[in-house]
C-alpha cells in the first residue's frame, strides 16, 4: 500500500538530515507506528507521505503510484490526516468540519449528511448534542473523536495520524486508543501513526519503526523489538519494564501448562482468564485475588493453568537480562 524508498530531506540552515536514507513499507490494512524522541523525523516523514513536504532524495509509492506524479490537492484528499492541534475550524460546527471533505469532493448534500451522522456516531458522540455546536464548546477529548471522523469522513484507504490522542488527558486518551482500535477492526485503513509514547506504540502498533536523529534504528513487530532491541538507544527507549510491557502482547494460552498439570484444582475461587487475553490481565487476576495461578479458559472449559512462576520465568527469557 505504501512504499518509502531512500527518501532523504535536510531543512535550510539545518546541520544535518532530518529524514536520513529512510527506506519501509507499509502493508494494506495495518498500523505502522513511528516512535523516537522529539526531532527524530517521525512528522517530516508523514508529512512527505502526503506531500505537505517534497523529499529532497528518494521515492513514495502509493499502491505503486509514485507520489511525485501524483496532484498533491487529490492525493491528499484520498488520505486522511489527523493531528495533535486537532485543526477544527473555529467558526464552523461541528457536523460542518467533518463535511469538509465531502464538500471539497463534491458529494451529494444528503449522502454528506448521512456520513457525517454516521461518522459521529462511530466515533462516540451524539450528533443531536454535539453536530450544531462549535469546537470552543466541546472537550479535548470530544474534539480529537471529531478530528478522527473527519479524516474518516471520505472513507480513505490511508489515514496519517500525528500524536493524534496527545493533547488529551492519560484517561481519555487510553480510551480513545481502545475505541480507534476497535474501529481498525472493522475498517481495516492503512495508518502511519506518530508518537513519542512508547506504550502507545506497542499498543497500537503492528509494525514498529524506531527512529532516532532521521535514521532508522529499528523495525519490526512490537514483539520482535521487545524481546530483541538492536541497541542500547532503543533498550533505554523501552523502559526497564519492557518485560512487563510483553505481557500486554502475549496470550494467557501461550503460556499456559494442562490443567492435570498442578496437583491444585484450576480456576479455584472464580479465578480465570480467557486463553485469548493478554497475560497481564492473569497477572492482575493473581494479584486481585491473591492467587499465584490461574485457570485458562476457551469459552466455559477450562483448558489450562498460568502460574505466576511461568510468567515469571517467560519475563526473564524475553528480556535476556534476568530481570
Amino acid at each position: 500500500m505504501i512504499r518509502v524508498d531512500n527518501i532523504t530531506k535536510t531543512f535550510p540552515g539545518a546541520e544535518r538530515h532530518a529524514v536520513d536514507r529512510v527506506t519501509f513499507n507499509v502493508n494494506e490494512g495495518n498500523i505502522c507506528v513511528f516512535a523516537g524522541p522529539s526531532g527524530c523525523g517521525k512528522t517530516t516523514i508523514l508529512r512527505m507521505i502526503n506531500r505537505l513536504i517534497e523529499p529532497d532524495e528518494g521515492e513514495i509509492f502509493i499502491n505503486g503510484e509514485n507520489a511525485r506524479t501524483m496532484n498533491p490537492a487529490t492525493l491528499r484528499r484520498t488520505i486522511g490526516y489527523v493531528i495533535q492541534q486537532i485543526g477544527l475550524l473555529p467558526h464552523r460546527t461541528i457536523e460542518q468540519n467533518v463535511a469538509i471533505v465531502p464538500g471539497l469532493l463534491k458529494w451529494p448534500r444528503d449522502k454528506t449528511r448521512k456520513r457525517v451522522l454516521e461518522l459521529l456516531e462511530m466515533v462516540g458522540l451524539d450528533p443531536g448534542e454535539v453536530g450544531r455546536k462549535y469546537p470552543h464548546q466541546l472537550s479535548g477529548g470530544q474534539m480529537q473523536r471529531v478530528g478522527v471522523a473527519r479524516a474518516m469522513a471520505a472513507d480513505p484507504p490511508i489515514m496519517l495520524m500525528d500524536e493524534p490522542f496527545g493533547a488529551v488527558d492519560p484517561i481519555v486518551r487510553v480510551r480513545l486508543q481502545d475505541e480507534f482500535l476497535h474501529l481498525q477492526q472493522a475498517f481495516k485503513k492503512t495508518i502511519c501513526f506518530v508518537t513519542h509514547d512508547i506504550n502507545e506504540a506497542i499498543k497500537m502498533g503492528d509494525y514498529l519503526v524506531i527512529l532516532n536523529a532521521g535514521r532508522i534504528i529499528q523495525m519490526g513487530t512490537p514483539i520482535e523489538v521487545l524481546t530483541s532491541p538492536a541497541d542500547a538507544f532503543v533498550r533505554d527507549l523501552l523502559g526497564d519494564d519492557r518485560g512487563v510491557k510483553i505481557l500486554d502482547l502475549t496470550r494467557s494460552g501461550s503460556l499456559m501448562e494442562p490443567a492435570n498439570a498442578l496437583p491444585e484444582s484450576p480456576g479455584r475461587n472464580g479465578c480465570t482468564v480467557q486463553a485469548v487475553q493478554p497475560v497481564k490481565i492473569a497477572l492482575e487476576m493473581m494479584m486481585k485475588k491473591n492467587a499465584d495461578q490461574v485457570g485458562v479458559c476457551e469459552g466455559e472449559t477450562i483448558v489450562g493453568i498460568l502460574t505466576w512462576n511461568g510468567i515469571k520465568e517467560h519475563i526473564n527469557r524475553v528480556s535476556g537480562d534476568g530481570s
